[in-house]
């Protein structure tokens, strides 16, 4: 599982990339602990509404908007949607956190191994409080899902073959490969594994960026329009889903350099959101 090192087109995008993110965390330093939140809460709304928008979950700006705006941790008894959402917020924070704590231990970059445990908690997490969801549990059948185009491997072997991918975690090449590439390998391969009846695309995007955050990124934020393309490149292979995150990495820091230079940080309405991030 890794990509040979002689792609020279690509690594000079992993180098634009990284120069616009290092522009983009010098202007942030420079704000204020108000605005800096300001601004990574917008991030994570357009996140969870780009995110759930792959999978084919319908949500609305304002109902995003409304959970980020809400105080307090009770459950949302009448709205699976809303309880979802609020799932996926937290779950994202708690990302973010796990993610400061590594590369605070951690003075040269290196990845956390993946395990089925943690895989298995996050799914966990994701589907906590929603009735008649398998909150944790592996697939035990085939998943209908008309959007996704490759194939699918035996509930039987599911187990297996999701243990034998976190391992790959471990191995020497994997762990040399740039983050870049290490979310990508991941990512296609889990959605090969496919563990989870419903969320496997959430969880295995949640994986993806914490390769990318380990390594001094952004979560990459796949915009929803690019849901054909998603579905296309999990298909294709390695290379076409490889840039169509480059692609969308760069876009979604072109927008955000553009608003924090303009210091046009204003409040988190669902139109900000929605066009901070191009929708």
């Amino acid at each position: 599982m890794f990509f040979e090192f002689d792609d020279f087109d690509v690594r000079d995008r992993f180098y634009s990339i990284e120069e616009k993110n290092q522009r983009l965390n010098l202007f942030l330093e420079s704000l204020n602990l108000e605005k800096r939140h300001e601004f990574r809460n917008m991030c994570v709304c357009a996140y969870v509404y780009h995110d759930s928008a792959l999978d084919g979950m319908v949500v609305t700006g304002d109902e995003i908007s409304s959970v980020f705006s809400a105080t307090g941790h009770k459950p949302y008894v009448r709205s699976r949607v809303m309880q979802e959402v609020k799932n996926h917020r937290d779950m994202i924070y708690r990302l973010q956190a796990e993610v400061e704590k590594i590369r605070s231990m951690n003075a040269v970059y290196q990845c956390e191994i993946v395990r089925m445990d943690d895989v298995v908690d996050m799914h966990r997490i994701l589907y906590s409080n929603i009735a008649r969801k398998e909150a944790g549990k592996l697939r035990k059948a085939i998943p209908l899902h008309s959007a996704y185009f490759h194939s699918f491997i035996e509930p039987s072997v599911v187990e297996r073959h999701l243990e034998e991918l976190c391992r790959q975690t471990e191995h020497p090449e994997f762990r040399a490969q740039h983050p870049i590439n290490q979310a990508v390998l991941f990512h296609r391969q889990f959605m090969n594994v496919f563990p989870f009846l419903e969320g496997s695309g959430k969880v295995g995007r949640l994986c993806m960026n914490g390769f990318l955050m380990q390594g001094g990124y952004d979560f990459a934020i796949i915009h929803g329009s690019e849901r054909q393309r998603y579905y296309e490149t999990l298909r294709d292979g390695p290379e076409q889903f490889r840039e169509l995150l480059l692609d969308n990495m760069e876009s979604a820091l072109d927008a955000q350099l553009k608003y924090v230079v303009e210091a046009e940080l204003p409040k988190n309405s669902p139109k900000v959101v929605m066009r901070m991030m191009g929708a």
